[in-house]
């Protein structure tokens, strides 16, 4: 008797639990207020030159496009486990900067046939900067943590 009423329970509360977990499509409207879409449904989204269409298995709606700002998602994982920041620089007549450069290591500088130039990096408060005037003219590939950036020494 136990065992049945614990199998009924877990019956009748499983679908509350699953939709809790639903990927959801949350519209944005320019009044402030948000629109769910459940996309277990399988909604078919049509945008048309001046409407936004959603048509699903439980739902058909229709917004005018000026009244849907953005959309987002709920409850979907994108695996992305961190994020960094983007890598900026600063290209002056003849040297680059390179922020958020902890150490000279993590700059690397090849040519074209894929041979690591040596170069002299001045770390300064996180900055790394790479004097042009060492290189030879031509074309490099410059490596910042597995991000590549290319510069023309003319």
């Amino acid at each position: 008797m136990k065992k049945l009423l614990i199998f009924l329970l877990a019956v009748l509360l499983m679908p509350a639990i699953a939709k809790a977990q639903n990927p959801i499509l949350v519209l944005h409207h320019a009044n402030g207020n948000t629109s769910e879409v459940e996309l277990y449904t399988m909604p078919r989204i049509l945008m048309t030159a001046d409407k936004m269409q959603i048509k699903s298995s439980v739902a058909e709606l229709e917004y005018d496009k000026t009244d849907v700002l953005r959309f987002t998602f709920k409850n979907v994982g994108t695996g992305i486990d961190a994020v960094h920041s983007e890598m900026a620089f600063r290209i002056d007549e003849d040297c680059v900067t390179f922020r958020g450069i902890p150490e000279a290591g993590a700059v690397k500088v090849y040519n074209l046939k894929g041979v690591q130039i040596p170069v002299r990096l001045e770390i300064a408060g996180g900055d790394a900067v790479l004097s042009l005037s060492q290189l030879p003219k031509g074309i490099y590939l410059v490596d910042i943590n597995s991000k590549t950036l290319k510069i023309i020494r003319p």
